[in-house]
């Protein structure tokens, strides 16, 4: 099938060119505006209430962890070895001696409090929410959890991991 060329019309130059002009103005016009000021969860700091784990009204300011390495050491003792997010671990029951049987998926980590979600392997992989409180070496855990910062936040303050149970 051959198709036929048609020619563009001065009217059709002229209207692309207006078209133009509008993307082109509405771009600038975008561009002088001030950016909006980040949402302090996306810089990895957030107040996290607490009182659906704990029972208590605490309010905590937590700070984002992406390394394993810099969870609190009462945590990496509880936990055993954990690998950092994307890092190889035994996530079946074919357990390989170099690798830690956790992943770290999110952190957080706050002035008496942490919050960890990972994958724990075995016969079943599982995901697991665990908010250590750090002071008197008391943990609280949960099967589920949340996948980013902010999904963590939402998850621990709506209440969702419903199975929490504290564990001394």
């Amino acid at each position: 099938m051959m198709k036929s060329k048609v020619p563009m019309t001065l009217k059709d130059g002229i209207v692309l060119a207006g078209l133009l002009l509008i993307i082109v103005g509405t771009s600038l016009a975008c561009n002088d505006h001030k950016a909006p000021q980040a949402d302090p969860i996306e810089v990895g700091t957030a107040t996290i209430n607490l009182s659906a784990v704990t029972n208590s009204n605490r309010i905590e300011v937590f700070k984002e962890v992406k390394q394993a390495s810099r969870l609190p050491t009462f945590v990496l003792n509880e936990l055993g070895g954990i690998a950092d997010p994307g890092q190889p671990f035994n996530a079946t029951d074919v357990v390989d001696s170099r690798l830690p049987m956790q992943q770290l998926i999110v952190a957080a980590v706050s002035e008496k409090y942490c919050i960890a979600t990972y994958w724990r392997g075995g016969l079943v992989l599982r995901l697991e929410t665990t908010v250590f409180e750090v002071s008197v070496k008391r943990k609280w855990v949960s099967n589920g959890g949340g996948l980013n910062f902010r999904d963590l936040k939402n998850t621990i303050e709506s209440g969702r991991i419903l199975q929490f149970h504290e564990v001394q």
